[in-house]
């Protein structure tokens, strides 16, 4: 499991800096609502007023996202839900999120978290220039916290991705993979792959037949990875398919949501929900 100590400094921190906000932002992956609050929310926020935005609802699919709204509102939640990448972000913020939180004093604090790849740095980036932070499908790219001004009573407290130490629900794990917010062992990299592989044929099909372009859809893994190989020219120097190359640039595309839109969270992956 990838789990980098600065995760876990992170958490400490969040609990230091936690008396100095209002409340939490918690951004989550539209895709997977879910299982991208795989860390220990509770402990880290209890006491504290939170709003869930569902994030990169534009390569979501909508319909399926109803059940997710609901039950966090059912849990005392406000649910936001945007694409950063498509709106004014300032202006989403400002209009949106800041008459969204109770206001106690002059100055609204809020703190900003979420598991990597969710969209927190494409957030802060908006405020202070492209150039702020690294930005891409590397998780765990933003480091360190920081503070940044909104206006003269909206402040914003950026924190690092976090993480549970160990995720042992392995659908909760291939999500992660799947949505690009977790970097996968070799093995997990397979697993995840076949997990997402079976669960777009029963599901999405058009996933499939999208990353290949065509309308067949293969019976195995396998075979799909063999054909998405031969469709790109993967192509090794021993003239076999380059798998590794094509295992890599399938879960880059699919978590850019190149292929369609998608929810992987189904009640009934979790016991908790049953």
């Amino acid at each position: 499991m990838w789990y980098p100590g600065h995760i876990k400094k992170a958490k400490g921190k969040i609990k230091t800096y936690l008396k100095t906000v209002q409340g939490i932002l918690e951004l989550v992956d539209a895709r997977a609502p879910y299982a991208s609050r795989a860390y220990e929310y509770e402990d880290l926020f209890k006491n504290k007023e939170r709003i869930i935005l569902f994030n990169k609802i534009d390569i979501a699919d909508e319909k399926n996202l109803q059940f997710w709204e609901k039950y966090y509102k059912e849990k005392g939640y406000k649910v936001l839900k945007t694409s950063l990448k498509k709106v004014s972000i300032r202006s989403f913020l400002t209009k949106i999120v800041y008459k969204s939180f109770p206001k106690k004093f002059s100055e609204l604090r809020v703190m900003v978290a979420g598991i990597p790849n969710v969209g927190k740095s494409t957030l802060i980036n908006s405020i202070k220039g492209k150039k702020a932070l690294r930005v891409g499908n590397t998780p765990g790219v933003t480091r360190g916290l920081q503070w940044i001004s909104i206006n003269n009573q909206f402040m914003l407290l950026d924190t690092p991705g976090i993480l549970y130490s160990e995720i042992y629900n392995k659908k909760m794990l291939y999500k992660l993979i799947l949505i690009g917010s977790l970097k996968p062992e070799k093995d997990e990299k397979e697993f995840a792959i076949e997990y997402g592989f079976n669960f777009f044929k029963e599901k999405y099909p058009e996933i499939i037949k999208n990353a290949l372009k065509s309308d067949n859809i293969p019976e195995e893994y396998p075979e799909f990875l063999e054909l998405f190989a031969k469709r790109r020219n993967f192509i090794t120097s021993g003239n076999n398919y380059d798998i590794e190359r094509a295992m890599n640039t399938f879960l880059k595309e699919l978590s850019d949501g190149k292929y369609g839109k998608v929810v992987y969270d189904y009640p009934e992956d979790y016991d908790v929900l049953k």
